[in-house]
């Protein structure tokens, strides 16, 4: 039950930072995506269910900028990636933080190009769209990354010593 209250909280918070702060902080139209590197967190720490279920709320909040004809296109792109994510953690293997960060980049590109298929771009426009678009915000979300997995690793290895 706190699990869920502290996910909760955490999802608010990731959704007024993806709403309101990241806008603000674009550098040359590159945005973070905290709502994917949530999803990318519970997915490794709760796996698949856990993953879906973000990855389809963070989709969703994302559907609701999105145009109107391309509604879902996020939730499905998210809902993927919280799945196969979530996947590692049941297959109980324990990454470390490069590892993870490893994830979170390629969780991003999937992301990317599972929407970029599903809102129906041809292939050199996806092709495109991946280096133009995907590679800086992937950069962006990386660098951001690096620091939530950080923090979340200390406070893993407090835990474990506090068992200990």
């Amino acid at each position: 039950m706190i699990n869920f209250i502290l996910y909760s909280i955490l999802f608010f918070v990731a959704a007024i930072l993806q709403t309101v702060i990241v806008p603000q902080i674009q550098i040359l139209n590159a945005q973070p995506s905290f709502l994917l590197i949530l999803t990318v967190i519970a997915a490794l720490r709760h796996g698949t269910l856990a993953g879906c279920l973000f990855g389809f709320f963070s989709g969703l909040l994302c559907d609701v900028y999105a145009p109107i004809e391309w509604f879902g296109a996020f939730s499905l792109a998210y809902c993927v990636i919280g799945f196969a994510v979530g996947q590692i953690e049941e297959s109980f293997i324990d990454l470390n933080l490069l590892p993870e960060i490893i994830v979170l980049v390629v969780a991003y590109f999937i992301k990317d190009l599972i929407y970029f298929i599903a809102i129906g771009k041809k292939s050199d426009e996806i092709l495109q769209a991946i280096i133009y678009t995907s590679g800086p915000n992937a950069i962006y979300t990386l660098s951001i990354g690096v620091i939530f997995f950080y923090l979340l690793s200390l406070g893993v290895k407090k835990k474990i010593n506090i068992y200990k």
